[in-house]
C-alpha cells in the first residue's frame, strides 16, 4: 500500500517537471528567435528605405508635364494669333473695328485706337473711324478722365461726325405705318463735354455741354422712298432746313451693377435734362428729359439672368418751337424694343 501511494505521488510529479522544462525550453526558444530577428532587422530597413529613394528619383528623371488639352490649346492658339489680337486691340492698342455704326450705316470696318491704361490708369481714350458697304462712314473719339479729386470727380469728353446715307423714318407719332418706310441721308457732328461727381457710393451727378450740327438729305437706298419726297415741313420739321444747336443740361445715375459688361445682377437708373438751342433759324429749340432703368434679377447661381427695362423720352416745346424730325425720340432696335425696327 505504501508503495502504490509513493508510485502515484511520483507519477503526479513528473507531469509538473516535464511542464516546466517544456517552459523553459520555449522561452529560452522565444528569446533566441528575437535575438535573431533584432540582429537581421537593421539590414532588411535599410534596404527597403533604398528601395524607395531609388524608385523615387527614377520617377523625377522621368517626370513629364501634363498634357494641355486640345480645346485650350486651340484657344491659346487663337488668342495669341495676330488677327486675334488686331480685331481686339492688343496690339499697343492699335486694331481693326467690326460692326455697324447704328441704324442706316450697313456693315461697317474701320482702324481704331483704345487705351484704358494712361496715366496710372486714369486716362482712357478711344479713337475709330469706319467706312460702311452703302457708303456711310464715322469718326469718333471719346476722352475719359476719371480719378480726379481723388476719385470723387470725372471728366467725359466725345467728338464724333457721322455721315449715314439710309437713315429710315417712318413718320412722327405712334400713328405711323411699318409700310411708311423712307429713308434720309443724316450728316452730323456732335462735340460733347460732360464734368461730374461721385457723390456717393454708385450715385454719379453732372454737367452737359455741348454743340450740334445738323444736315439732312436725299437717301441713299433705292427700295425705299427718299424722305423729302414723303413728307412735308409740316409732318416732319426741319426736313427743308438744317440748323445748329447749343446744347446744355445735367444728369444723375445711380448704378449698382456686378460689372459694366454682361451685368448679371444690381441694377443702373438714369435721368438725363437737356436744352437745345436752336442758333440758326430759331424755329428749333426745345427741352427733353430722359429716364432709363434696367434691373438685372440673376438665376440658378449668376448662369442665367432675367433684365427688366423701361425707358421714357418726353419734349416741349413753346407754341413757336417745333422739335425737328432727326431729334424726335423714337422706338424700337436692340436698344429700347427688340424685335421692333429701328427708329419707329
Amino acid at each position: 500500500m505504501r508503495s502504490l501511494v509513493i508510485g502515484w505521488l511520483l507519477c503526479l510529479s513528473w507531469p509538473l517537471q516535464a511542464a516546466l522544462v517544456q517552459s523553459e525550453q520555449g522561452e529560452l526558444t522565444r528569446t533566441k528567435n528575437q535575438s535573431t530577428s533584432d540582429a537581421g532587422g537593421t539590414p532588411a530597413a535599410e534596404l527597403r528605405t533604398q528601395q524607395i529613394e531609388s524608385a523615387r528619383a527614377e520617377k523625377e528623371a522621368n517626370l513629364q508635364s501634363e498634357a494641355e488639352p486640345k480645346l485650350q490649346h486651340d484657344i491659346d492658339w487663337v488668342q495669341s494669333s495676330f488677327p486675334y489680337k488686331l480685331l481686339t486691340s492688343q496690339l499697343g492698342g492699335f486694331g481693326i473695328g467690326l460692326g455697324h455704326s447704328g441704324a442706316g450705316s450697313g456693315f461697317a470696318i474701320g482702324p481704331q485706337f483704345s487705351r484704358s491704361d494712361l496715366l496710372s490708369g486714369n486716362l482712357s481714350i478711344r479713337i475709330a473711324a469706319r467706312g460702311s458697304t452703302n457708303k456711310s462712314y464715322l469718326g469718333r473719339v471719346d476722352l475719359s478722365l476719371h480719378g480726379l479729386l481723388s476719385g470723387h470727380a470725372f471728366l467725359n469728353f466725345s467728338a464724333a461726325h457721322r455721315d449715314l446715307s439710309e437713315m429710315p423714318y417712318y413718320g412722327a407719332g405712334p400713328d405711323s405705318e411699318k409700310s411708311g418706310r423712307s429713308d434720309y441721308r443724316l450728316e452730323d457732328t456732335d462735340v460733347e463735354l460732360r464734368p461730374g461727381i461721385t457723390a456717393l457710393r454708385h450715385v454719379r451727378a453732372g454737367l452737359i455741354g455741348g454743340f450740334v450740327k445738323v444736315n439732312v438729305g436725299p437717301g441713299h437706298a433705292t427700295r425705299y422712298i427718299s424722305a423729302e419726297r414723303q413728307f412735308t415741313p409740316e409732318t416732319a420739321p426741319g426736313i427743308d432746313r438744317q440748323t445748329g444747336f447749343w446744347r446744355g443740361g445735367g444728369f444723375l445715375e445711380y448704378d449698382w451693377r456686378d460689372r459694366d459688361w454682361a451685368p448679371t445682377s444690381g441694377g443702373k437708373y438714369a435721368a438725363e435734362y437737356s436744352r437745345y438751342l436752336d442758333r440758326n433759324v430759331e424755329r428749333f429749340s426745345f427741352l427733353r428729359l430722359d429716364f432709363d432703368a434696367v434691373q438685372y434679377i440673376p438665376l440658378f447661381n449668376h448662369t442665367r439672368v432675367i433684365a427688366l427695362h423701361g425707358a421714357t423720352s418726353l419734349t416741349k416745346t413753346n407754341s413757336s418751337q417745333r422739335v425737328p424730325f432727326y431729334l424726335q425720340p423714337t422706338l424700337g432696335g436692340a436698344e429700347t424694343l427688340r424685335g421692333y425696327r429701328a427708329f419707329r
